[in-house]
């Protein structure tokens, strides 16, 4: 009998919707609004403490959350990858305890697959090159990232250009996630949006999984950590600003 199971805690769907409007916003400052682009510093130094946050909440968070509980081998992920076209079938169940079976087969698991497990690494890789790139460079009028001056003119041209690159691999990003999002409501009959709001996903053996825990002082702690982490780099240890004009 299908019955729903809480897998998505709050501070990781948290996450998700932040960083969803964040994106949203970065993008309005960039390319839409004028004279915004303090704020687009202020959402890239938003979007690095997020991207501390879920690293953080991927080692000692939520069961469904942390990396050891869903990241799978490159063999099992193509292993998977060819399942979804019928190639092969899975079977078995994965272990509560995360241990991952000695041969090269997915074992599913009712928290993100294997190529959702992939597709968070990449994002948080390319959010985090974003938010560090985008410490050390300038809109060239008003604005400097609060290490620009510390570093010479080839690194902040390296830096301009992982910045600029980024944000077309985050539009690649986004293309193939609101594709997945499409394929499991047409053909797996799955809410992903659904169960990212409330938490809830549907599962045939519930028995087999525990659900998942909000753990809110765990996330208090390691919310207030990711901040002060951002506060130090941007204000703390940044380099004071040269002062270009003359009195």
């Amino acid at each position: 009998m299908t019955q729903q199971l809480y897998v998505w805690d709050f501070p990781t769907r948290l996450f998700h919707w932040l960083l969803v409007a964040a994106i949203c916003a970065q993008y309005l400052t960039a390319e839409i609004l004028d004279d915004a682009v303090q704020w687009h510093f202020y959402g890239g130094y938003f979007i690095l403490g997020l991207v501390i946050f879920r690293v953080l909440w991927g080692i000692w968070g939520a069961y469904y959350a942390r990396f050891n509980q869903f990241v799978h081998t490159p063999q099992a992920t193509w292993h998977y990858a060819k399942s979804l076209s019928g190639m092969t079938s899975l079977s078995g169940m994965k272990s509560l305890s995360g241990a991952r079976p000695s041969e090269h087969i997915y074992v599913p698991s009712i928290g993100h697959n294997p190529l959702g497990a992939y597709s968070i690494i990449f994002i948080l890789s390319i959010l985090l090159t974003q938010s560090i790139s985008g410490l050390f460079i300038t809109d060239e009028i008003f604005h400097d990232g609060p290490y620009y001056s510390a570093v010479s003119e080839s690194t902040r041209d390296v830096m301009n250009w992982l910045h600029h690159q980024g944000f077309n691999a985050i539009l690649l990003f986004l293309a193939l996630h609101l594709s997945a999002i499409l394929i499991y409501k047409i053909f797996k009959k799955q809410n992903l949006v659904a169960s990212m709001l409330h938490g809830k996903k549907q599962q045939d053996d519930t028995a087999s999984w525990p659900p998942t825990k909000n753990h809110w002082l765990r996330f208090t702690l390691l919310a207030s950590i990711s901040a002060v982490a951002v506060y130090l780099i941007v204000v703390v240890f940044a380099p004071e600003l040269a002062d270009d004009f003359d009195y």
